[in-house]
């Protein structure tokens, strides 16, 4: 039997697996000041603007940061998501329809991971989209938003 979690099939322990993780992640977020840093494409924006509303209210303890990168030839944008990826203890990634195929998003989860950085991965959307390679080659299987915010 499987369920759809975000338009993708999941056996029941993958669900139990995501379960699990989203209250792992609730207890951690409600504990203590965590600064998070948030991996997403521009495109994403308003999606992304969404999430961070809803997570900034329901965890009040939390320092948000992220680079968002318009111009991926600027000379600096990797000197300065790392020193925000580095002050950071957990990496995000807001998979949206175009994050597979964003070079600066797999730079930072692999910043994060190369790092001890713990990175989680949420879905934007409510369809099946690709996921980026980066979350794939290191099993972060993404979880719906809403695991974070329910009741």
């Amino acid at each position: 039997m499987e369920s759809k979690i975000n338009g993708l099939n999941q056996s029941p322990s993958e669900v139990t697996t995501l379960f699990l993780a989203g209250q792992d992640l609730v207890s951690e977020l409600s504990s203590s000041t965590i600064k998070v840093f948030l991996s997403f494409v521009n495109k994403d924006k308003p999606l992304v603007d969404e999430f961070r509303r809803e997570l900034a209210s329901q965890y009040t303890n939390l320092v948000l940061l992220d680079h968002a990168v318009r111009d991926t030839y600027d000379k600096n944008w990797k000197l300065d998501c790392a020193a925000k990826i580095d002050a950071s203890a957990l990496l995000i990634c807001l998979i949206g329809t175009t994050t597979h195929r964003s070079k600066p998003v797999a730079w930072e989860i692999d910043r994060g991971l190369s790092h001890g950085k713990r990175v989680l991965a949420f879905n934007l959307v409510d369809k099946q989209v690709r996921l980026p390679d980066v979350l794939i080659r290191n099993s972060i299987t993404p979880m719906s938003h809403n695991a974070i915010f329910a009741s």
